[in-house]
């Protein structure tokens, strides 16, 4: 892939689009935008942002002194006029920023660029990176990078488009109503993608259709020849009035555009899944290195894109492309550790979520021939005035999951979890953390041959589990350190 658009801009272009004042360096070229000193590399534009915990100005000696070329500053950080270094002053360097990027997108759009906007309450990284394999058929993509998908995050993508850019793949994440509106402001997809609706972020939402609302908004500023991608289910609750475009569905419902029809275990080894879909009446089968019905409506979300766009749909090309489909950690990870079989999907979690994985990997450990599964399982966040009760609700669910030998709750409301699971299911095995300990890393490690589920929100940090476990010595040299419950 080509370098980055920016690098094609002087100074004096990137002053212009972000209404800066600019100090020293008009002619200058940088090689991109970085917002923090640890991660900045030579002949960037370091943009100090500020926020009610953080001040950027703060390290702008450091930011030169590590390689930048230039900085976008506020006029109340802005060092004297008299210093060397080139500067882009602005009354608000994130405003600066999001001009900037919407600004590249504009360019990258004309030069012939599409955009395909994701949202969803799960699933929409993973239905992001399935977006990006299928349209790497068609041309270069530029996907957001890991979850740069809030404000900050959707300008940054932006001004790291490639110069050479055919699809844009930009996922947009918010946790309460009016965020998506701002964002699909800045890159108007000619495609829109609401990947699921489920209880994530009730305490910004307020409610599940709280929750609609605010991800009804990425069809906001929409013409005719704009794509809807949404669930199935979802299509007479979602805020569509006023909506002119192409209407496309996903789901396993019959009267789906796109229907996941069968989904099974592949039986080659190849893949985790091989996914029957039907779209607009055609069939194909493809394999899907993923678990989970959820992930085959992903790929049907994914699938949808292309179906819409009248792309053709060839099966070889697009198995070829999900073969080399890499997901970010904690997204069902599946490694081994110590003998303990561990599928790592703790990067972030919802109840709605939390179901699906378990689903997921009764199969998973069904299919490994593990003797016994066990769950643990982080506590959720941003629930609001729902905390209490979605987590007792979650728990009373996961006791009637027969495939579980026990289950580990860790976080706030790990106690309240295990009393709603010991009164459905008395006779299992449960647990209580109030945090990841040494006595859960060594109750995990003493599962030896078993199948065990990481899944939580980031808060948590179950991933802690795994890299101690990496990193522990072989059990000859430390002993018998498990403890059984």
């Amino acid at each position: 892939m080509s370098g980055l658009r920016i690098s094609t801009w002087s100074l004096q272009k990137i002053a212009s689009a972000c209404g800066a004042e600019l100090r020293h360096g008009r002619d200058l070229h940088i090689s991109g935008v970085n917002t923090d000193t640890r991660t900045i590399t030579s002949g960037s534009l370091f943009v100090a942002l500020r926020g009610e915990r953080f001040d950027g100005h703060r390290f702008l000696d450091a930011a030169f002194e590590r390689g930048a070329s230039a900085a976008l500053v506020d006029r109340r950080g802005a060092p004297a006029s008299t210093t060397p270094q080139p500067l882009l002053v602005v009354d608000d360097t994130l405003a600066a920023l999001t001009r900037l990027g919407h600004a590249l997108w504009q360019e990258a759009t004309r030069a012939g660029m599409s955009t395909v906007a994701v949202t969803g309450s799960n699933g929409k990284t993973t239905t992001k990176e399935l977006l990006a394999a299928l349209w790497s058929t068609r041309g270069e993509v530029w996907a957001t990078p890991g979850n740069l998908n809030n404000h900050i995050g959707v300008p940054l993508t932006l001004c790291a488009l490639p110069e050479s850019c055919d699809h844009l793949i930009c996922e947009m994440g918010a946790n309460h109503i009016g965020e998506i509106a701002g964002l699909i402001r800045l890159a108007p997809g000619d495609t829109r993608v609401i990947s699921s609706i489920g209880a994530a972020h009730l305490e910004g939402f307020g409610s599940l259709d709280g929750v609609r609302q605010g991800k009804s908004e990425i069809f906001e500023c929409a013409d005719a020849a704009t794509h809807a991608i949404l669930p199935c289910a979802e299509k007479d609750k979602l805020m569509l009035e006023g909506f002119a475009g192409d209407l496309w569905t996903f789901g396993v419902e019959e009267g789906a555009r796109v229907r996941v029809v069968t989904c099974h275990e592949a039986a080659d080894g190849n893949a985790a899944m091989d996914v029957e879909l039907e779209a607009d009446s055609r069939k194909l089968t493809l394999s899907l290195p993923l678990l989970g019905i959820h992930n085959a409506t992903n790929l049907a979300a994914a699938l949808a894109t292309l179906a819409a766009r009248q792309v053709e749909l060839e099966p070889k090309q697009l198995n070829e492309a999900l073969a080399r489909l890499q997901l970010p950690g904690g997204r069902f990870r599946q490694l081994e550790v110590g003998g303990v079989h561990i599928l790592d999907d703790a990067y972030n979690a919802n109840p709605s979520s939390v179901r699906a994985s378990v689903e997921a990997f009764e199969r998973w450990a069904q299919r490994r021939g593990c003797p016994s599964a066990f769950a643990i399982i982080g506590e959720l966040r941003e629930l609001g005035e729902h905390a209490e009760g979605a987590h007792r609700e979650l728990a009373a669910w996961l006791a009637t999951r027969d495939q579980l030998g026990g289950v580990a709750f860790v976080g706030t409301y790990a106690e309240v979890m295990a009393r709603a699971y010991s009164e459905v299911q008395p006779e299992h095995e449960v647990r209580a953390h109030s945090l990841v300990d040494d006595d859960l890393i060594a109750w995990v490690a003493g599962r030896q041959g078993a199948a065990v589920l990481l899944k939580g929100s980031r808060g948590a940090r179950l991933e802690t589990i795994v890299d101690a476990l990496q990193h522990a010595p072989p059990a000859s040299a430390r002993g018998n350190s498990s403890s059984e419950a």
